[in-house]
C-alpha cells in the first residue's frame, strides 16, 4: 500500500509538473493595477488546451492552482468573455488600496456544476454566453466574481470583520447563510457591495443590486470606509453599544458610546453626523469619558452653523478602535 500510495504521489506530482508546462507556454498574462491587483488571465484559448475530453461530451479543465472544473458538452456556438474588456474592468476598480493576487479563468465551456460564471478561493471562473457578451455585463459579473475572492482572502476566518460588516449592513448572519435564497446570502450581498462600491463606470452604470430590496451600499454610513479599510489590510474596529438621548430632541442631544470591557483607553470621540441621503452635516470631535462610557452633543447645527431641518439623522460615533452607529430624530 506504501508503494500504491508514492506511485500516486508521482503520477499527481507528474500530472502537476505537465499542466504546469502547459500554462507556461499558454498565452496566458500577468496584470498588475494600480490597486494593488494583481491578475493572471488565462483566455479561452488556453482553457480550452487544457481540457480532456470525456466520453459524453463534457471536458474536464484542470488547472494547478484553481483546481479542476467540468464544462457541459456545447449545443450551440457560445461566446467567451473578451479578455480586453475584463482586463478593463480590473483595471477600473477604484477607491481602495489592496494586495491581491487573482487567477481569471476565461472558460470557452459552460460550467456543469454552476451553469453560470462563479469564484473559488482566489480564481474566478468567467462563463461564456450564447450571444456575444455586452461589455457592461462582462465587468458587472467579472467585478462581482473579485468581490468573493476580496471575501475570502479578507473576511473569511476573521469573524469580528464579518460581525463588524454585519453591524452596519443590518444583516443576520444566521438567517443569510448558505441555505437561504441566492441573493439573500451574505457572501452575495458584500460581493455586490464590493462591486458597487469599487467598480467602474461599466460594472455599475445604471445597475442595482442582484437584490433590488436591499439598500445600496453607498447609502449606508461608514460602509464604503470598513471594506476599503478591509482590503488595505487594516484591523476592523469593534462594534459596540450607542444611544442618544434625547431622541427626539429639540435641537440638542447627547450621543454616547459604552466602551467594551476590553477596550483600550481613550480620551475622547468622533461623531460624525448624516442626512438620510448621507451626506455629512456635522463632524465633532472631544467629549466627555467616565465610566466606561464617552459622549458628545450634538446641537441641531450643520458643519457651517445653521440650524439643521427637523429630521432623521443617521451617526457614526468612534473612540480608538471602537465604532458604533444609530439615528436620531430633530424636531424643531
Amino acid at each position: 500500500m506504501a508503494r500504491n500510495g508514492f506511485k500516486s504521489g508521482l503520477v499527481t506530482a507528474t500530472t502537476a509538473m505537465v499542466l504546469l508546462a502547459a500554462v507556461n507556454a499558454s498565452a496566458a498574462r500577468t496584470e498588475s493595477f494600480a490597486n494593488g491587483i494583481r491578475a493572471t488571465i488565462h483566455d479561452a484559448a488556453e482553457v480550452s488546451a487544457l481540457c480532456t475530453v470525456a466520453a459524453d461530451g463534457s471536458r474536464l479543465f484542470e488547472h494547478p492552482l484553481a483546481g479542476s472544473v467540468t464544462l457541459a458538452p456545447a449545443t450551440r456556438t457560445l461566446y467567451p468573455f473578451d479578455v480586453d474588456v475584463v482586463t478593463a474592468a480590473l483595471a477600473d476598480m477604484t477607491g481602495f488600496t489592496t494586495d491581491l493576487d487573482i487567477q481569471v479563468f476565461i472558460l470557452d465551456g459552460i460550467p456543469a456544476e454552476t451553469g453560470s460564471s462563479f469564484a473559488r478561493r482566489g480564481a474566478i471562473f468567467l462563463s461564456p454566453s450564447f450571444a456575444p457578451v455586452d461589455a457592461a455585463i462582462t465587468s458587472y459579473i467579472t467585478t462581482h466574481e473579485v468581490g468573493h475572492v476580496m471575501t475570502w482572502a479578507f473576511m473569511d476566518g476573521q469573524a469580528g470583520r464579518w460581525e463588524a460588516y454585519a453591524a452596519l449592513r443590518e444583516l443576520d448572519l444566521e438567517a443569510a447563510g448558505p441555505d437561504a435564497p441566492h441573493a439573500l446570502r451574505a457572501r452575495e450581498i458584500v460581493a455586490e457591495d464590493f462591486r458597487y462600491l469599487f467598480g467602474g463606470v461599466l460594472a455599475t452604470r445604471g445597475i442595482g443590486l442582484e437584490n433590488h430590496k436591499l439598500e445600496t451600499p453607498d447609502r449606508i454610513v461608514g460602509l464604503r470606509e470598513l471594506l476599503a479599510g478591509y482590503l488595505a489590510g487594516i484591523a476592523p474596529v469593534a462594534v459596540a453599544t450607542s444611544h442618544a438621548f434625547p431622541n427626539p430632541c429639540n435641537p440638542r442631544t447627547t450621543i454616547e458610546l459604552l466602551l467594551p470591557a476590553n477596550a483600550a483607553a481613550v480620551d475622547g470621540a468622533e461623531l460624525a453626523i448624516y442626512d438620510i441621503r448621507g451626506q455629512l452635516v456635522r463632524r465633532l470631535a472631544g467629549g466627555a469619558v467616565a465610566n466606561d462610557r464617552v459622549a458628545l452633543t450634538w446641537d441641531g447645527s450643520d458643519d457651517a452653523g445653521r440650524q439643521a431641518p427637523s429630521g432623521r439623522y443617521l451617526y457614526i460615533i468612534r473612540a480608538a478602535a471602537v465604532t458604533a452607529k444609530g439615528a436620531v430624530t430633530l424636531v424643531r
